[in-house]
């Protein structure tokens, strides 16, 4: 199944130039990654209350190639593009009036049982074989990059507006962190290129996060870790 739908880009998806942002981006490839799933019947809601398990993302790349403004008008496509024993592809792809693609991601998923917090067979949370589909894809892959021993930035603790429908941190909030890194002039004058965030670990309310930042020739690596363990990766172009 390839859902489709269209939409117009909202002041609440848009940042300090009045165009998309990434955080936007991400919201959107996040509410058609979930609503592609309950159209399947696969959702979270689902795979809670059916299968006594939740669905984590693990890794999420985007590639912005377009700027859009608010009230432009975008058609969101997404599609499960690959499937394993143990995780799935979701691919979001965007497009604009004119049909020229404004930003494309994958995002990999896995199920983890709710009482021993073990990763599940896909087929035991309702995915079959035959849900793999294909659209004009992007080549997209997820990156290998090593994190390295990389200074503090900042501690942050998370609030109870960071949290979801699983009690865990909401995976926007951690790109909500990373950005803030930044400053305003900062994003304006070096649009990013493209981004990947690797999942590693939870956190929970009231958690204190830190969040480690380097910036090297061609690209930046932040981690936010908690108690020496890592929540997530991050590696950003320009």
């Amino acid at each position: 199944m390839v859902l489709e739908k269209e939409q117009h880009i909202n002041s609440a998806i848009t940042d300090s130039k009045g165009e998309l942002s990434v955080i936007g981006s991400f919201q959107i490839l996040q509410d058609a990654i979930t609503e592609l799933m309950g159209r399947l019947n696969v959702d979270g809601f689902t795979a809670r209350d059916k299968y006594n398990a939740i669905w984590v993302y693990t890794k999420s790349r985007i590639k912005f190639f377009k700027k859009v403004s608010w009230g432009t008008k975008i058609t969101v496509s997404s599609f499960i593009s690959y499937i394993s024993l143990v995780k799935m592809n979701v691919d979001v792809r965007v497009l604009d009036e004119a049909g020229e693609l404004v930003f494309y991601s994958r995002t990999e998923l896995c199920a983890l049982d709710i009482t021993t917090q073990r990763i599940r067979k896909v087929s035991t949370v309702g995915i079959e074989a035959d849900m793999v589909e294909s659209l004009d894809q992007v080549e997209i892959a997820f990156a290998r990059f090593d994190v390295l021993d990389l200074p503090l930035f900042e501690r942050v603790r998370v609030r109870s507006t960071s949290i979801d429908m699983s009690h865990h941190t909401n995976n926007i909030e951690y790109l909500r962190f990373i950005l803030n890194t930044y400053s305003v002039t900062e994003l304006e004058k070096r649009p990013i290129r493209e981004i990947e965030l690797i999942y590693s670990n939870q956190s929970f309310e009231n958690d204190i996060l830190e969040i480690k930042k380097g910036e090297f020739k061609d690209k930046d690596l932040i981690t936010i870790e908690k108690e020496d363990k890592t929540i997530i990766k991050c590696e950003i172009l320009y």
